[in-house]
């Protein structure tokens, strides 16, 4: 049986926000990233993606899996104006560039437009599906039925009609379904898809769930150990030698994408989201949290005046 079969129905997929967007000035991103998955449409005119900007045809789609750098190009000029890692510095500056239409009015006038779609998938609520995979952003051809799946989500989200999210929770279910069999399809692909071999192995969902409920407390190895059955000296070994990565790396990756998280909503401050997620020192935390995202975390609580750098009201 596939991987995907498996794995599918213990998924727990959740919306975030959905626009389409008309592009008023050319701009390029260049590794900005957002902390959800991001499915771009490509409704009218020119856009490049990737890290070589490959030209992307009406109705294609670039898939940004949650913290990948986005390489992004909107509409055609000799010479981008180049947003990097922390986005559109402002509201102001934002508005420039890019607004928000309604999903079903005439672009006919517009030069460029796209439509984008934000969302999490984890499974067993402990990690997210295409992270565990360590897919790259990809470029994803032409496809009817996901472009209906993505237009249907930004017109609900425009309407605001009673059972919004119900309608679109099962939208969003069926687009995931799209993208694990388009991964599936893709040759390139199979070396990702076969480290969820790994997400069957109850120690490791174990130690996974119980640091993702538990980011703001005692994560050493000792406590993860009895929480897997393990020696205190294997676990980390254990760890490293089914995922592929550093035990307490990735438990400050967690941290540090949780707090992400927490900063875009309001009503609490950088220290006490540090402390939430577990890092005692807001100085130490403020450090790793610009290595890891190349912006201040004091900078990501601005963004909330203004929802997104990809999502403009």
């Amino acid at each position: 049986m596939n991987i995907f079969n498996k794995i599918l129905n213990d998924l727990q997929v959740k919306y975030n926000r959905a626009s389409q967007q008309e592009i008023l000035k050319p701009f390029e991103f260049n590794r900005y990233h957002e902390p959800q998955n991001i499915l771009v449409r490509i409704d009218k005119g020119n856009f490049y993606a990737g890290e070589n900007f490959t030209p992307l045809k009406e109705g294609a789609f670039y898939f940004i899996p949650a913290s990948e750098l986005i390489y992004l190009r909107c509409g055609k000029t000799s010479k981008y104006p180049v947003f990097g890692e922390e986005g559109f510095p402002n509201i102001e500056i934002s508005t420039q560039f890019h607004k928000k239409i309604f999903p079903i009015g005439d672009i006919s006038a517009a030069s460029e437009a796209y439509t984008l779609v934000f969302f999490d998938v984890d499974i067993h609520n402990a990690f997210g599906l295409f992270s565990f995979m360590e897919l790259p952003a990809m470029l994803i051809p032409p496809d009817e039925e996901l472009g209906f799946l993505v237009k249907s989500i930004a017109l609900e989200e425009a309407l605001d009609k009673i059972g919004r999210l119900n309608i679109i929770r099962n939208y969003i279910e069926e687009i995931v379904i799209h993208l694990c069999r388009y991964i599936n399809s893709e040759p390139k692909y199979q070396k990702n898809i076969e480290k969820l071999v790994l997400s069957g192995d109850k120690r490791l969902l174990d130690m996974l769930n119980h640091i993702k409920l538990n980011l703001g407390k005692d994560l050493s190895n000792a406590v993860l150990a009895d929480i897997a059955c393990l020696a205190e000296d294997y676990v980390g070994q254990f760890f490293k030698a089914t995922t592929g990565k550093n035990l307490q790396n990735y438990i400050e990756s967690e941290r540090l994408m949780k707090a992400y998280q927490l900063l875009m909503n309001k009503g609490r401050t950088v220290q006490e989201i540090s402390d939430m997620v577990g890092f005692k020192d807001a100085t130490y935390f403020s450090r790793r949290f610009k290595t890891k995202f190349g912006i201040n975390a004091i900078d990501v609580k601005r963004k909330i005046n203004y929802d997104s750098n990809f999502l403009v009201d």
